[in-house]
């Protein structure tokens, strides 16, 4: 029994160590806690005053460069503006009527006025126009329609083969 004992006495102090290292271990561990957040508060002020000192330096140089803008554009002379001459009145001798002579040398007939006259823009919008010649609705077999009668495609390939044979 003195090795049963004994093995007690081992695993209680066992128990007693291992309690007293994790004790230990949460001690340290909230002390680094607590210094890595007084560090970062530390950095995080430095920076912002860095920052504060930044704003206001760059703010006294653009100030400094506004003067020495404003300073240099006074000395650039301004170039003045010429007047507008005044438009003179149209002669009211001018007819709003072109010569007939005129109008038949570019091919204005009274004939064209008159179909003209009626012409809107929606008469164009609703003129259909056709971009692409309509296909045949009727199926194709290499290059001969299945429209042509009998006779005719047989004229055709044989004119075909004989134009193979010439060239």
């Amino acid at each position: 029994m003195d090795l049963w004992e004994r093995a007690r006495a081992f695993a209680g102090e066992a128990a007693n160590w291992s309690q007293e290292l994790s004790a230990e271990a949460t001690k340290r561990s909230s002390a680094l806690v607590s210094e890595t957040a007084k560090k970062s508060k530390e950095i995080f002020s430095e920076t912002a005053s860095k920052s504060l000192e930044i704003a206001a330096e760059a703010t006294k140089q653009a100030d400094l460069l506004a003067g020495q803008i404003k300073h240099l554009a006074s000395d650039i002379p301004v170039p003045s503006i010429p007047p507008i001459p005044a438009i003179p009145p149209i002669a009211a001798t001018a007819s709003s009527e072109p010569d007939a002579a005129e109008l038949e040398r570019y091919g204005i007939t009274d004939d064209l006025r008159e179909f003209v006259k009626d012409m809107t823009i929606s008469t164009f919008r609703d003129f259909p126009l056709q971009d692409e010649p309509e296909m045949s609705d009727v199926p194709t077999v290499s290059n001969v329609r299945q429209d042509l009668s009998e006779w005719q495609a047989r004229k055709y390939r044989s004119s075909d083969m004989s134009y193979a044979q010439d060239t």
